[in-house]
């Protein structure tokens, strides 16, 4: 985006999730110096005030709202308090939640947070968004934070790369269903982005094979995503709904993944992370 769009937003309400770090916080900012006065929310409530507090020094307009996505009521009181605000024309659903194992380890509470935070949360955000946007008929742009894992999905990420793709599936209903209230669907699909939540796995060594198998010689920061979320929720996307776009520096097209196996030993799981097979050594 350009640095002469600052102020496409003006006179305009969104609302992030999980903004209290990485590209929810990087989003925030974003959409508040284009002009919108940004509600900042997060279950992490002291990171969302940091954000907000941030937002203002800056010349910005930004309130934090703490919320737990996973709770309906929790949900209902978000919107709620959104009502203060007057009206609201953005909603990026960005909260997710995700961890890393082979497929017959993982536990049915790993795999229910996952889908409890990525999907049934994100749901009930979206769905209240849509349901306030209507009531104010004033259309509006609902973008959602889904995964590179939805459309190239890789080994011992499952549970993550499952959730994602019901995002995308979900967007492409949304955005069928609330065109004709002028509402907008899309999402979002970040790569490699150094993020605290991908943080540990890079320090483990892993940061200079991704970025060895980036074409662009990177890895995403939360800018680039946030970036964006900007374009799809602003006018210049006027005309885009139901679309899912790749912010990924072209790496999940032709990257593996992660963790790689030499198939050629049977009835044995032997993943090992890409950067040891890449380099021969551990870190």
């Amino acid at each position: 985006m350009p640095e002469n769009a600052a102020g496409d937003l003006a006179g305009q309400v969104a609302l992030v999730t999980g903004a209290a770090s990485g590209i929810g916080a990087a989003t925030a900012r974003r959409l508040a110096r284009d002009g919108a006065t940004v509600a900042v929310a997060d279950i992490n409530g002291d990171g969302v005030k940091a954000v907000a507090e941030d937002i203002v020094a800056a010349g910005g307009a930004a309130t934090a709202m703490t919320c737990d996505q996973t709770d309906a009521d929790q949900v209902a009181a978000l919107f709620a308090d959104l009502e203060q605000l007057g009206q609201l024309d953005i909603c990026v659903a960005n909260a997710g939640w995700g961890r890393y194992g082979a497929f017959l380890d993982i536990s049915l509470p790993a795999w229910q947070k996952t889908f409890d935070v990525n999907v049934t949360g994100t749901f009930l955000v979206c769905q209240s968004a849509a349901r306030r946007m209507v009531e104010l008929g004033r259309g509006g742009s609902i973008v959602v934070t889904s995964s590179c894992g939805a459309v190239n999905p890789v080994a011992l990420f499952s549970a993550y790369c499952s959730a994602k793709a019901a995002l995308n599936t979900m967007v492409t209903v949304m955005a069928y269903e609330l065109g004709q209230f002028d509402i907008r669907a899309n999402a979002v699909m970040p790569g490699v982005t150094e993020t605290a939540m991908t943080e540990a796995l890079l320090d483990s060594g892993a940061r200079d094979y991704t970025l060895a198998e980036s074409p662009l010689g990177r890895n995403g920061r939360p800018e680039d995503v946030a970036d964006a979320i900007a374009f799809l929720a602003g006018p210049h996307s006027g005309f885009v709904t139901g679309s899912s776009l790749l912010v990924d520096g072209g790496a999940s097209t032709f990257s593996p993944g992660w963790f790689g196996a030499d198939f050629r030993e049977r009835h044995r799981a032997n993943w090992t992370p890409r950067h040891v097979q890449w380099t021969g050594r551990p870190g």
